[in-house]
Formats: C-alpha cells, structure tokens, sequence
C-alpha cells in the first residue's frame, strides 16, 4: 500500500507509521503465559472493503488468535466494524492522531496553534521531513481543548472500549537511525529545523516559571529545564485527556516510542508518567538498526519504568519481519514483561505471517 494510501484509509489514526521507509536485564514483573498474553493489530480502516471483506478478515484474525483491534478510520469505520468485532468477541480502541494533524481544516484555521522550530517556522507551512507533519503546540489552551473534545466525540460510539493515542508527542527531534540515511542526515544532535516548539505560549510560561527564555541560550537544547517542559507539556495534556475519557466511562490507550528514556530524547515523551489504563510501545526493532532481542531489552525498560503503573502490550512492525522471526518477537515481548503484543498492521498480518503467528498460538 503506498504512503499516501495508508493515510487516506486510516484517516487521524495512524499508528506508529514514524516517516517508515517500506529498537538483557532481569525483569521487575512475572512472564506473562499465553493463556493471559493478549494480541492485538493496528486496522488501517480501508473504506474501499465491504462488510463482507471485512467480516472474512476479522473472523481470520479471530481464529489465529487476536481478540483485540485498534482501528483507524474515524467514527464511520469505528461504526461499521465494532458490530463484527462484537460478534466475534474482539475489543476495539479507536485509534486517533493527537498533536500532528495533517489536513485537518478545523485546526487550520486557528495557525497560530501550530508548533514553531528553533528556526521560527511554523510546522503548518514548512513541514519538517515529510509534508503530512502538522503539529499542534502542547502548551496552548485552545489547543489542549480542542484536543481534549475531538477525543471524547468518539466516546458515544456503541461498542468502543477505549480512545487509542497515536502521534501524541512533539515532531522527533531525533530520527531513529535507521531513518537517517532515508533523509540524508546525520542527527548526533537536535538540529534547529526539527526541534519544537518555541512559540510565544512555549517561551512565555518557560520564562515566567524559569526566569529566562529558550531562545536566549546559545544552545537550547543542552538546557535539561527546557527539555523538561516540553515533555511535561505533553504529559499534561494526555492527562487532561484521559481525565475527559474515563469520565465518559472509556479507558485510554496510546501508541509510544519504545521506552521512556529513549522517547524523551527522540520525542519529548515521557509516557510512564501518563494516566493510561494501557500503553502500546512501539518497539520496531529494524528503525533502530537493533536486532530481535532488542526487542526483550526496550519491552523490560518500559516494565521497570512503570512499575506496575498499568500494563505494557509490545508493538512489532511486520512489514520487515519474516514469518518465523514472529515466534522470536513474542518470546522476547514475553520475556520483557510485556502483557501483550500488538502488531503493525492487518496489511502486513496476512498468508505466511498470519499462519506463522497462529502456529505460535497453537503451540
């Protein structure tokens, strides 16, 4: 499927997509058992396939064992497919796109929510890496609000269990190296062009709470209170969020880079500090020029990090994974502590992949 297709079908729900070309130590909980080791796939909403289609697709996944379903496409997707993931006794979060909102018109109307790099450009108009990076400031109220809203329309869709978090984060400041070479770069440091956000909102509260402002250092991205208030930004809005969706009677859940200290550097994330009631961390091992049990290694950092905060399902990226390497990741996902894993996406969870994953189950 070509890039700008994905988009098209997952609407503001993407998860994980992070600009893909087409990440051993004793653990602080108990291994998880296959009899209480949950799977999940990312569901790219597709509206060119009927219900039919899609019936014959879930009921596939069903038998090989997956009994959760994060899907994108917004509400009209959510609606057509929640009734057949019911029938077959699949869970269903609505996947959405937090702070990056390409095309969204609503938001484009206000320009002045958009994140600025340290460069003074704002993201609406010079997209940093790829054209559909539109990111909205954290820090702004009308933002977090707006935010806030857009998630909790969807919680009165019949059937939904949870609001699903995606690109809830700044632009990445740093790629994962296996995405540098796609963009000729070389990011052994923040470059000013993708580092965010130094808007008059961001700048004002840092100085009123700091005493200074960002931009009057000769290198704001040394400054470890700087760095702090951006992932504190995001933090607060998350929670903020959540609030509003657990009060609507709906859990929340989100997609995230790989574990907390490696997400603050690359993204401003610090997600073992949200009020989730479960966390997807994408663990994409090739983007990282990393190996299978690096898998093990990222799934245990974000189990010590949260401490038994709420319970962390393993994302994979299929698409570069060979069928017998599926087997190897749910070990290592198992072996880290993980309660769960959940794979990218229901395109790449098909033939040789999907029989390779219901033979693990079976086992």
């Amino acid at each position: 499927m070509k890039k700008r297709d994905f988009i098209k079908n997952i609407g503001l729900g993407s998860a994980a997509f992070m600009l893909a070309p087409t990440l051993l130590t004793s653990c602080g909980t108990a291994n998880s058992t296959e009899e209480d080791f949950k799977y999940w796939v990312w569901v790219d909403g597709n509206n060119e396939k009927t219900i039919a289609d899609w019936k014959t697709e879930l009921t596939g996944l069903r038998e090989a064992g997956i009994t959760g379903l994060i899907i994108g496409g917004g509400r009209q997707m959510l609606e057509k497919l929640i009734p057949i993931a019911q029938e077959l006794g699949q869970e269903v979060h609505a996947w959405l796109w937090t702070m990056n909102r390409p095309g969204d018109t609503e938001a484009q109307a206000h320009p002045e929510w958009y994140a600025v790099s340290r460069n003074g450009e704002s993201s609406l108009n010079v997209n940093p890496y790829v054209g559909y990076y539109q990111w909205l400031c954290p820090s702004k109220p009308e933002v977090q609000e707006y935010v806030k809203n857009f998630m909790v329309s969807h919680c009165d869709i019949e059937g939904l269990s949870a609001i699903h978090l995606d690109y809830v984060r700044y632009c990445d400041v740093i790629l994962p190296k296996g995405l540098w070479a796609k963009y000729n770069l070389v990011q052994d440091h923040e470059m000013p062009e993708y580092d965010f956000c130094y808007c008059e909102t961001c700048q004002g509260n840092f100085e009123e709470e700091n005493g200074y402002r960002p931009d009057s250092l000769e290198d704001p991205s040394q400054d470890e209170k700087w760095r702090k208030y951006r992932w504190d930004s995001i933090t607060k809005l998350v929670n903020q969020v959540s609030a509003a969706v657990h009060a609507e009677g709906k859990k929340m859940s989100a997609a995230v880079f790989p574990y907390p200290e490696l997400a603050r550097k690359l993204v401003r994330q610090s997600w073992n500090e949200w009020d989730l009631d479960i966390v997807f961390p994408m663990i994409y091992h090739n983007f990282y020029e990393e190996d299978i049990p690096w898998i093990e290694y990222a799934t245990q950092q974000g189990v010590n990090d949260l401490n038994g905060k709420f319970p962390l399902h393993t994302g994979v990226y299929l698409p570069e994974m060979k069928p017998e390497e599926i087997a190897q990741a749910i070990a290592a996902a198992k072996a880290g502590g993980a309660k769960g894993m959940s794979f990218f996406s229901n395109g790449a969870l098909k033939d040789e992949r999907l029989k390779a994953f219901a033979a693990v189950k079976k086992s």
